[in-house]
């Protein structure tokens, strides 16, 4: 992923991500991959962007719990 923070704890920050996006929207566990999927190539192609979503869905998180 060409630099990204996606490299370090991909998985876990990458569905952490794919629950902030899709929040109470009931998919299938295939519509969630293609999501996943979609999002890390996004995420190779754009790693500021990455890095200030992964923030944003971090701090949603915080305030969720």
């Amino acid at each position: 992923m060409r630099g990204t923070r996606v490299e370090g704890d991909q998985n876990s920050d990458i569905q952490m991500v794919v629950d902030c996006i899709l929040v109470d929207y009931r998919v299938d566990a295939a519509f969630r991959d293609r999501v996943a999927r979609a999002l890390i190539e996004w995420a190779g192609e754009h790693p500021a962007e990455w890095g200030r979503l992964l923030e944003r869905c971090r701090q949603r998180q915080s305030v969720a719990v």
